[in-house]
């Protein structure tokens, strides 16, 4: 299957930087001139759409800071990395992957060779798309966290695939046969080679 190796730009419309979020609770108080203590007594201190299907319904859900969320069943997950460490490049064909930053900061790479990046301060988040290589890794200076939430049909969740390059690092470590034990428990290494068989047949 084709990846899609996003510029910047394309990626930006995908990235939601807690910083500049406004409170969608400062947003009602402002659009109908409800005191600060009304609207606690309501709602909490400052609640933040980050991330929806566009907007929806109701007060607290106007046009979110990233669209998205609307791929299907979900996992909600929390990833721990000590300083320096992350997974290697791997695509998803056909989950999203959502990427916040609960705390240190986290180096978030895409393309197949991981040629474009960015950086996640504390609560930032980043989707992304089907299709694209992407990696993480904790550049702050103790372990770190990451809430990962990968959407998709209940199906497809097994549509990942590895960089060879994290292969090759395994067998240099732990030898031949421990790939082979991933292979044949399911895990592909083979970003890139997609087209080999074809060339091999002609």
């Amino acid at each position: 299957m084709e990846r899609h190796n996003p510029t910047q730009a394309e990626m930006k419309s995908r990235i939601a930087r807690f910083k500049d979020l406004v409170s969608t609770k400062a947003r009602v108080q402002e659009r109908l001139g409800v005191p600060k203590e009304v609207m606690e007594m309501i709602t909490a201190k400052a609640t933040f759409n980050v991330m929806s299907p566009g907007a929806l319904p109701g007060q607290i859900s106007p046009k979110p800071a990233v669209e998205g969320g609307d791929a299907g069943v979900f996992r909600l997950g929390i990833v721990t990395c000590p300083p320096g460490d992350g997974p290697g490049l791997h695509v998803h064909y056909h989950t999203h992957e959502t990427f916040m930053c609960l705390t240190g900061r986290w180096l978030i790479q895409w393309g197949d060779h991981g040629e474009e990046s960015t950086v996640l301060e504390h609560l930032d988040l980043i989707a992304v798309p089907p299709t694209v290589t992407r990696r993480f890794e904790n550049i702050s200076e103790q372990d770190a966290h990451l809430l990962v939430i990968v959407q998709g049909e209940r199906d497809k969740f097994d549509d990942i695939d590895r960089d060879p390059v994290t292969a090759e690092k395994i067998a240099a470590k732990f030898g031949n046969e421990m790939v082979a034990k991933l292979q044949a428990a399911g895990w592909k290494f083979s970003i890139g080679r997609e087209h080999e068989a074809d060339h091999a047949g002609a």
